[in-house]
């Protein structure tokens, strides 16, 4: 009896050992957080901050400007002439309008050119091409693809180019398009603001800027664009208030209508109340917690 008491006591010894081997097999292991996630919530990168904010900067110093009214003196010295040459302008004005798409807007270089401290400008254009330098590290770090490196520095290429010629719709389109690859290495991090609201202003920048420059054509194609944005940056500003989102749809709604006009005079004024609309949606979702 003690020989097999004792082997019945190690037969449930043995059990209870396997059993416990079993349930502690079983139980989840607690285990860090996998790499990717952690790379997916970094915040973007001062220098992608900064080089956006330099080219807005330039942007604004280049921006459409609305036609000032023509004084007293202006209006007299231009009646003769304009009796005399209205017929022969009238045919002109179309090619003249798709010259100034491809070489730059003529009257910008005229008249608002003068206005341009092009030193300064030209300085601006260095320290862009310094903040590039220094993010573009941390691009290629974070997978970027080649496609926006490749552009973004062709855009940027330009831009002293343009400015040194003094051609203001040149440097001003170059910037813009350099701003347009801006949104797509935004989405290699974490962000309040979804990518396409900086995009959005991007399209709405080249309307006005086209239309400034008498590209109709690329204006459209443009807000065709925009309208797809729009439709997709819905269903990402949910939580947003419904008043900013429908004013800002409203704006949009404007502008297209504008164009649809060719009202040059109305487009540069929605453009910039649906670029003001974009930009306090992009302040709220900045201060979102």
């Amino acid at each position: 009896m003690g020989r097999r008491h004792l082997q019945l006591v190690i037969g449930i010894g043995l059990l209870f050992v396997y059993l416990a081997a079993a349930v502690s097999c079983s139980q989840p292991q607690s285990k860090p957080a996998p790499k990717q996630s952690s790379e997916e919530s970094k915040p973007v990168p001062g220098e992608l901050k900064q080089l956006q904010e330099s080219l807005d900067q330039l942007y604004e110093e280049l921006k459409p400007e609305l036609p000032e009214t023509m004084g007293e003196q202006q209006k007299g010295g231009q009646v003769g002439q304009q009796n005399s040459e209205q017929g022969e302008q009238q045919e002109g004005k179309s090619d003249q309008g798709q010259q100034q798409g491809e070489g730059g807007n003529q009257q910008g270089q005229g008249g608002q050119a003068d206005k341009v401290d092009w030193n300064k400008l030209q300085s601006q254009a260095e320290k862009i091409h310094d903040q590039w330098n220094r993010f573009e590290v941390k691009a290629v770090e974070a997978g970027a693809r080649q496609s926006d490196i490749d552009g973004i520095e062709e855009e940027l290429d330009k831009l002293p180019v343009m400015i040194t010629a003094k051609n203001r719709s040149g440097a001003r389109l170059a910037v813009n398009s350099a701003a347009g690859y801006l949104p797509n290495f935004m989405e290699l991090y974490s962000t309040k603001v979804p990518p396409d609201l900086y995009l959005m202003q991007v399209l709405t920048r080249n309307v006005m800027s086209k239309v400034d420059d008498g590209d109709w054509g690329g204006a459209e194609q443009d807000m065709l664009k925009m309208k797809t944005t729009w439709s997709q940056l819905l269903v990402q500003l949910k939580d947003a208030s419904k008043g900013e989102t429908d004013k800002t749809h409203m704006a949009q709604l404007d502008l297209e209508d504008a164009l649809q006009k060719r009202d040059q005079v109305l487009v540069l004024i929605k453009g910039n109340i649906l670029e003001k609309n974009l930009d306090d949606l992009i302040k709220k979702q900045e201060a979102k917690m």
